[in-house]
């Protein structure tokens, strides 16, 4: 067991630096960074690990398509207010630095923030990123294909079963492109 806290730790450190967010880390480039990391510094470090992967893996939905959009930052903001226990503020400062990072040349080593996300994270958790990703890929009216197929690789990494994820995506269904598709090819829109 220790040597599982250990192993969360050294990969909170590493995905924390990584995203600019350790006193580790070297000097920020801007003031962005800089108040991002002194608001989560004051959380523990497994929170704020959560924290880092919960709100990358949203812009990892939102950049699916290589951009990111005014509406779904508004909605990455509002999605990491009401799920990370943070002031909006806060909240804003989360999502401006991970949209900065994942659009950045460098951008963000998702494999590693699901990998935390899965360590750290409980099942109902896990659900509730999901659930969490359709609500940001939604923020155009619409699920892409591009931004489906990102939620289900997720939902796959976080060892949700097949069920678990279709029950989260039928929440969905309306908005998915896919299902859009098919109903205009059969003339019900």
């Amino acid at each position: 067991m220790r040597q599982r806290r250990r192993l969360c730790y050294g990969r909170a450190m590493s995905l924390l630096r990584r995203l600019g967010l350790t006193a580790t880390a070297p000097a920020p480039r801007n003031r962005l960074t800089a108040a991002v990391r002194e608001r989560l510094s004051r959380l523990p470090p497994g929170r704020a690990e959560f924290l880092a992967a919960f709100a990358g893996l949203l812009v990892r939905v939102a950049f699916a398509d290589q951009e990111v959009s005014a509406r779904e930052r508004t909605r990455l903001r509002e999605v990491i207010a009401a799920h990370a226990g943070l002031g909006p503020r806060d909240s804003g400062m989360l999502a401006d630095i991970v949209v900065a990072q994942a659009t950045a040349l460098t951008g963000i080593d998702y494999a590693a923030l699901t990998a935390a996300f899965n360590d750290l994270a409980t099942e109902e958790e896990k659900r509730g990123l999901v659930d969490c990703l359709y609500a940001v890929a939604t923020a155009d009216d619409a699920v892409s294909l591009v931004e489906d197929d990102e939620i289900r690789k997720v939902a796959k990494a976080l060892l949700l079963s097949h069920a678990q994820f279709i029950a989260i995506r039928s929440r969905y269904k309306e908005q998915l492109d896919v299902i859009r598709a098919l109903r205009r090819g059969r003339g019900d829109e």
